[in-house]
C-alpha cells in the first residue's frame, strides 16, 4: 500500500489518530472519517480535508476510484454541533452552509467515480455527503436519515436539499424531515439509494465486488452521467440564503444547539 500526500495525516490507530485518514492502494483511494467515539461526526475541518482530498485526486492520474467510509458503528451522524456555539447570527449560518457546498461539489465532480461504504448511522450531514456519492453500499444494520427538526432546529440550503430530493424523492425526503423518522437499509434499498445491504458477515465481500464494478467500468462515461445528471438537478436552484439566515439567527436554533450539547430536547418556538 502507497500513502498519498494530501496534507492530511495518514494513521490508522491510536489515540492520536486523525479525524480523516486517507489510504491510496491498488489505484483507489480511500477516505475513513475517524471519530468513532462521536460517530464520526464531521468538523469543518473534516469538510475542508475532504475537499482537498477531491483536489489531489483529480490531480493523480493513477487514481480510478474514491471511496468514503466511517470508522466504527456510523457512516457520519451529522455535523459537529459543538461548532455551532460559535454562530452569532444568520450571517453565520449561510456562511457555513455556502463552505459545505462548496464541498459537496468538490465531491460530485470528482474524475473518477466515488462510492459510500455504510456501515450503521448515515445521518444529517452524513446522509448528504452519502448521497454526494455515485454508489453506496450498507449493511442491514445502517440507516439514514435528516432529524434536523427534532434535534438542532437547522435548515438545509437549496444544493443538499435538491440532492436529497433527486436520491430519495420530495414526498419522503419532506417526511423524514418533518417527523424526524430514520430510513432503515432495506427500505432505502428498495427505493434505489443503496444497493441491496449485506449483513456484516457478508458486508466485505459486496464491497470488493462493487468496487471492482467501478473500477472495470468505463471511468469517463461514469463521471460524464453523473455529470450531466448534476447539471439537470442544479440548473435553475433558487436562493435560499434569506431561509438560511432566519432559521441559523432564531431563538429556535441556538435552543437546539444548547439543549443537544446538553443531553436535552428543546422546546420549540416557532421564532
Amino acid at each position: 500500500m502507497t500513502t498519498m500526500t494530501t496534507g492530511v495525516a495518514e494513521v490508522a490507530a491510536g489515540p492520536e489518530a486523525p479525524d480523516l485518514i486517507i489510504e491510496n492502494a491498488d489505484a483507489v483511494v480511500t477516505v475513513t472519517f475517524n471519530r468513532p467515539g462521536k460517530l464520526n461526526s464531521l468538523t469543518p475541518q473534516m469538510y475542508e480535508d475532504l475537499g482537498r482530498v477531491c483536489e489531489r485526486v483529480n490531480a493523480d492520474p493513477t487514481v480510478r476510484l474514491l471511496v468514503v467510509r466511517g470508522a466504527g458503528r456510523a457512516f457520519a451522524a451529522g455535523s459537529d454541533i459543538a461548532h455551532f456555539r460559535t454562530f452569532t447570527d444568520g450571517a453565520d449560518g449561510v456562511a457555513y452552509e455556502d463552505r459545505f457546498v462548496q464541498v459537496l461539489e468538490r465531491l460530485e465532480q470528482v474524475r473518477v467515480p466515488t462510492l459510500a461504504v455504510i456501515d450503521g448511522a448515515c445521518v444529517g450531514a452524513g446522509l448528504i455527503v452519502a448521497a454526494a456519492c455515485d454508489v453506496r453500499v450498507a449493511t442491514t444494520r445502517s440507516y439514514f436519515g435528516l432529524p434536523i427538526a427534532r434535534t438542532l432546529g437547522n435548515a438545509l440550503s437549496a444544493y443538499p436539499l435538491a440532492l436529497l430530493t433527486d436520491r430519495l424523492g420530495s414526498a419522503r425526503l419532506a417526511s423524514m424531515v418533518a417527523r424526524a423518522t430514520m430510513l432503515p437499509a432495506a427500505e432505502a434499498a428498495s427505493i434505489g439509494f443503496v444497493i441491496e445491504p449485506a449483513g456484516p458477515g457478508l458486508f466485505d465481500d459486496l464491497v470488493t465486488e462493487v468496487t471492482g464494478q467501478l473500477l472495470a467500468a468505463a471511468p469517463l462515461t461514469v463521471v460524464a452521467t453523473r455529470e450531466v445528471l448534476r447539471r439537470i438537478r442544479t440548473a435553475g436552484l433558487p436562493e435560499s440564503a434569506d431561509l438560511i439566515r432566519a432559521v441559523y439567527g432564531s431563538a429556535d436554533f441556538r435552543a437546539g444547539v444548547t439543549a443537544f450539547l446538553q443531553g436535552g430536547r428543546a422546546e420549540w418556538s416557532g421564532s
